[in-house]
């Protein structure tokens, strides 16, 4: 099975795929793709929305990270990433979409363009009252994610690391990256959790490629 993901590094979603793909042990390559801007009409042919990631396989293409994700739970059965039990992976389908429509677009989202993408790459001033509505929403949300990880739990979803961490800890980057940090105070679990994931060699190894893209630009690797 040959393996490329075609999609930029600082995307959460390719980190996910990214991610998933470590944690699997599969090996791939990464086709960088930057979706800004008005979409390349080839890329249009294998992403029709223009979204990253892609997962070609063998010269097939899956235009999304968690359709992609599944397949390749359905492929590779160790390490499993997606819960056997029917409940605990309906909740973690429930949490991969919370994460994406909560966190990323409420929160993450806004930060990261207008604090790293706006000021770095695009030449453009931050947008103050933007960044005030993000941080406005923050508390809500990880009050909730908060709770998922109370009594002591290590994961989001059962005893097992998740499709569900992959994805936390994928959003989780690029809110480092636009110099923000889980306040442990008040979110200990949380924040507690962050640092493990970060710290999986999964993470590790993505966020190396990372910092040779980046480098110093970045608050997170300052």
């Amino acid at each position: 099975m040959t393996i490329a993901i075609h999609g930029t590094l600082l995307s959460p979603w390719v980190r996910r795929l990214l991610a998933f793909c470590e944690e699997k042990g599969v090996e791939y390559d990464i086709v960088n793709v930057v979706p800004l801007g008005e979409p390349d009409p080839e890329f249009l042919k294998i992403s029709p929305l223009g979204k990253v990631p892609v997962l070609e396989v063998d010269g097939r293409y899956l235009p999304d990270s968690l359709a992609a994700c599944s397949y390749l739970e359905s492929k590779i059965d160790s390490p499993v990433l997606f819960p056997s039990d029917g409940w605990e992976r309906g909740w973690m389908l429930w949490l991969c979409d919370y994460l994406g429509t909560g966190l990323f677009s409420k929160v993450e989202a806004p930060l990261f363009i207008q604090r790293f993408i706006n000021p770095a790459f695009l030449n453009m001033e931050t947008d103050d009252a933007v960044v005030a509505e993000a941080l406005a929403q923050m508390p809500a949300h990880f009050d909730y994610l908060e709770s998922q990880l109370s009594e002591g739990k290590e994961f989001l979803v059962g005893d097992a690391l998740s499709l569900a961490d992959l994805t936390a800890g994928s959003i989780f980057v690029n809110f480092c990256h636009a110099g923000e940090i889980v306040n442990a105070d008040r979110w200990p679990a949380l924040a507690a959790f962050v640092q493990r994931v970060h710290a999986r060699p999964s993470f590790v190894r993505i966020l190396e490629r990372e910092k040779e893209a980046v480098g110093a630009v970045s608050p997170m690797f300052a």
